[in-house]
Formats: structure tokens, C-alpha cells, sequence
């Protein structure tokens, strides 16, 4: 930790556990309370003396902007976090990759790829479940395996009637069915509502190999919400992820040059699972008196925003296109 006024510095002890993993059955079959109904933290801001009131375990307080850690379970109800993943992206070179992205922007007005700086950027721990499943699976379906035949046909050169001869390609499905296995680790799933699972998977993929154990001075200067989806929903988004790399696996064990895979039934076993926080910049910026959000991955660098666009650039492309096709139709056609 660096003191932003007198960059006075505190080495943070790595826990030398690393990031444990549970046993996911036995944790979800414990009772626990939803997510929803859980109450707020009440902190006292440790700089100004300020009463607060939060969800997030990791703010910043509204009075002084100190920052505000959470460390209460709520009596065991709230999992607590088992990982986190170190920023491999600081904040200039988030920033670095936010002026790449905006100069290279399709379609945008000029303005944009002159916007040389964000109106903020902040970081953020975003808590995401990571599951381990070591999976097997039965499948029935068909395989199917190409054959030719050679087929007549007859055309007219020059007035006269050809007869020619090709190839024509049948496939012939016969029934298939097997096991095939697959462990996986770390399968990804969020634990937070807000931003959407479509661009969180856009965002990764998250290098999670490197992730420590939890301490909540990691927290300290970034925000980091509590998690508002249960391991129970996680777990089911990290088998529909799986399922898909299972049907793959399925097809390649049915062989042929085609497969239809009809039915899988995937039995889990030693299921182990963790909550990581995993680190984010979000970064705002204002394009012709909108605010816009771009999210910038602080553990690979890749980028995914909200972008406007120009619809004189839009109008000016397809006129163009347009143009091009006519042009070419009249050319064609005077060759002839």
C-alpha cells in the first residue's frame, strides 16, 4: 500500500495458504439466506468518524473519500473471499489502453479519437465463483461419414446439348453412442448482476492461476461490491459453459465428418469452488454531452465500452458501398 500524499509504503503480507477451495455439495447443502435479504454493513469511517452504510465490502467513505473495508461474514450468511487476482494493469496503462480503443473506433465521430483523457477511472474488484469439476459424461447420437456418387447431367454450349458428369456428396448417419471425461478448473462464473454476463465474458479471458489469498488491504483505493448472485446460480452458468465444451469433446469421440449429438447426461464429481475478486478499471468519459462507461480488464488489457456513433460516417459508408456496386453493375455490363 502507497499513502497517495506522503507515498509512505506498507508491505502487505501474501497469505502463504494461497487461495483455498471448497467443497461445493457440502457448502450448498447448508441452509443459507438469499442474497437479497441480507442487511447492509454498518461502518464508522476510521478518518473522519462519519456513520456509513454499504453493501460493497470495499468504497470509499462519501465524507472524506477514505477508504471503507468490510471483514464482517454477517454471522457466516456472507462467503467470504478466498482469492484475489493481482492488477497486471495499473492505472496508466489502463489509460493507455483507453486511448487506443477510443482512436480506433469504427464508425465514431471525430471527436472521439481526440478524447485523450477519461472524466474517471476507477478501480474495482469484481467477485466472479471459479469452479472445478471433474466431469463424465454419456452421450448417444449419429455419426455421419460422406460418400459420392457420380451423377449425369446435361447442359447447352453453343446451342448444342453436353452431357457432363460430377461428384455429388451423401452422408450416411448411422447411430453413435459413448463416454467421454473432462476435468476442468476454474470454470468462471460472476457473482454480480451488474455488469451484464455478456460483457464480462467478453472482457476475459482471466488469467486465475496467478490469484493469492484474500487479504482486505488489497481493497484499499478500489471498490469491490458484495456478490448478488449465489454460488448456486453461479454454479449452474459454470455448467452451461461446461456442456458446451462437453458436446464438443462428444462430437470429436463420435468421429465421422458430421455429428448430431442427441442426448448427454454429465455426472460431476469433486466439485471445488472459490470466490475470487477479479480486477477491473472502469473508466468514464463524455462524448457530445453523453457519459459513457468502457471497461478495461486490469489483468490482460483488453478493452469493451460503450461507444457513440457517427450517422454521417454511417450514411457516407453505405453511399459508398452503393456507389461501388453500381459501378460496378454499369462496367460489367458495358463489357458484355
Amino acid at each position: 500500500m502507497v499513502c497517495p500524499y506522503c507515498q509512505a509504503r506498507l508491505d502487505i503480507a501474501v497469505p502463504e495458504a494461497g487461495s483455498p477451495r471448497h467443497d461445493y455439495l457440502a457448502y450448498a447443502g447448508q441452509p443459507h439466506t438469499a442474497v437479497a435479504q441480507l442487511p447492509a454493513f454498518n461502518l464508522t469511517c476510521s478518518n473522519c468518524g462519519s456513520a456509513q452504510h454499504q453493501s460493497a465490502i470495499a468504497a470509499r467513505c462519501p465524507s472524506c473519500r477514505s477508504p471503507l473495508i468490510v471483514s464482517d461474514d454477517l454471522g457466516g450468511q456472507l462467503k467470504s473471499p478466498d482469492g484475489v487476482l493481482p492488477l497486471a494493469v495499473d492505472k496508466d496503462k489502463a489509460a493507455l489502453c483507453f486511448r487506443e480503443w477510443t482512436s480506433s473506433r469504427w464508425f465514431a465521430p471525430s471527436a472521439l479519437k481526440k478524447i485523450s483523457r477519461t472524466a474517471s477511472m476507477n478501480g474495482s474488484y469484481l467477485p466472479h465463483w471459479g469452479f472445478d469439476d471433474r466431469t463424465t459424461t454419456d452421450y448417444t447420437g449419429q455419426r455421419g461419414d460422406h460418400y459420392y456418387t457420380t451423377e449425369t447431367y446435361t447442359t447447352q454450349e453453343n446451342g448444342q446439348a453436353v452431357t457432363n458428369t460430377r461428384q455429388v456428396q451423401h452422408t450416411r448417419w448411422s447411430h453413435a453412442e459413448g463416454r467421454v471425461s473432462r476435468d476442468f478448473v476454474d470454470v468462471l462464473a460472476p457473482g454480480v448482476s451488474t455488469p451484464d454476463a455478456d460483457l464480462l465474458e467478453k472482457l476475459g479471458p482471466w488469467s486465475t492461476a496467478s490469484a493469492t489469498g484474500y487479504q482486505p488491504e488489497y481493497l484499499a483505493g478500489f471498490d469491490s461490491p458484495r456478490y448478488d448472485l449465489d454460488a448456486d446460480a453461479g454454479f449452474a452458468s459454470a455448467k452451461r459453459d461446461m456442456a458446451s465444451v462437453i458436446q464438443e469433446d462428444c462430437r470429436a469421440d463420435i468421429g465421422g465428418d458430421e455429428q448430431r449429438v442427441a442426448q448427454m447426461s454429465t455426472t460431476d464429481q469433486d466439485v471445488l469452488f472459490r470466490l475470487l475478486l477479479l480486477p477491473l478499471w472502469i473508466a468514464t468519459y463524455i462524448a457530445g454531452g453523453k457519459t459513457f462507461d468502457v471497461f478495461v480488464n486490469a489483468n490482460t488489457g483488453e478493452v469493451i465500452g460503450q461507444r457513440p456513433y457517427s450517422a454521417v460516417k454511417i450514411v457516407a459508408a453505405v453511399v459508398a458501398v452503393l456507389a461501388a456496386i453500381t459501378a460496378g453493375y454499369l462496367i460489367y455490363h458495358a463489357t458484355r
